[in-house]
């Protein structure tokens, strides 16, 4: 099976090192900024392509890695008397394998849950991560069998899925950066360095995730998991105006867990707080307008 790629995306490259590591075959990479296309084929040890054609008839399964907006054009435009014979995939986590807009032998979406920078680091990242599938049935056949020479853990998913799926990834990783940044943002407005301020986020941090994995309903510590409304007050008040609404959201996501847990008279605590403190930002809100 010979493995081509339309894209030299970080993604892309960090799968080509990743699958070649594993005795895949891989022919190449077009891109439409050929010197990217040249980068990509150096740091894989692979050919280079200089029109799509080129790469199609090359391969026997052609991964579509460039950014999702343009995954349905692409595949429009992709052209060659074989085309008909070969598997098409692309590596969206939210588009389904039906953003292949043309006619080929097999479709299917094939995404790492795992971030990838497009270094040969990358592989040892994906050892890992657990992929997940969606396509026909003659794309998912294919991709197992690449599955299953890499040997990663993997889910299928039904099309309808993908999108929440897809938000949930992010949500543990994209915002979860995000919410570290807020906490970077905080500790920098006392006037600590950086060198301090990691020293404190990461094992705190990791601590967290750790005990997540371990017990989930009994992992959240603090403040909101005591119910001490008086230094989720303090808290409220050291805030900037417009951080006070993402903390009351924060709140509420920590209120949902307790209530799983079972404890309702921290929950009821909370909620009450958020009900107050929501009230009065309506308010503030209403009194400027009226000015």
């Amino acid at each position: 099976m010979k493995i081509g790629f339309y894209g030299a995306s970080r993604a892309g490259i960090s799968l080509a090192l990743y699958f070649k590591d594993h005795g895949l075959e891989i022919t190449g990479f077009y891109n439409r900024t050929y010197e990217k296309a040249i980068k990509a084929s150096y740091m894989t040890a692979t050919q280079v392509f200089t029109n799509p054609e080129e790469l199609v008839d090359a391969s026997d399964v052609i991964f579509i890695a460039i950014s999702d907006t343009f995954i349905e054009e692409v595949s429009k435009n992709l052209y060659s008397s074989h085309l008909s014979q070969k598997v098409i995939g692309h590596l969206s986590g939210a588009l389904t394998s039906d953003a292949i807009k043309t006619e080929c032998r097999g479709k299917f979406s094939l995404h790492p849950i795992q971030t990838l920078r497009g270094q040969p680091e990358d592989v040892q990242f994906l050892k890992e991560a657990i992929f997940s599938l969606e396509g026909d049935d003659e794309g998912k056949k294919v991709a197992k069998i690449i599955l299953q020479k890499i040997g990663n853990k993997y889910i299928e998913l039904k099309k309808e899925d993908k999108v929440v799926y897809h938000l949930a990834a992010t949500v543990a990783s994209n915002y979860l950066v995000a919410l570290l940044n807020f906490s970077y943002s905080l500790y920098k407005k006392i006037g600590l360095n950086d060198e301090a301020i990691f020293s404190i986020i990461k094992p705190l941090s990791s601590a967290s995730l750790e005990n997540f994995l371990k017990d989930r309903l009994n992992c959240l510590t603090g403040p909101a998991a005591r119910g001490d409304v008086l230094t989720l007050q303090k808290h409220y008040n050291a805030l900037p105006d417009e951080k006070k609404t993402t903390f009351l959201e924060l709140l509420k996501l920590a209120a949902d867990l307790i209530f799983e847990k079972g404890d309702k008279s921290v929950c009821e605590k909370l909620q009450q707080f958020i009900n107050v403190k929501g009230g009065e930002k309506n308010e503030q809100g209403d009194n400027q307008d009226a000015f």
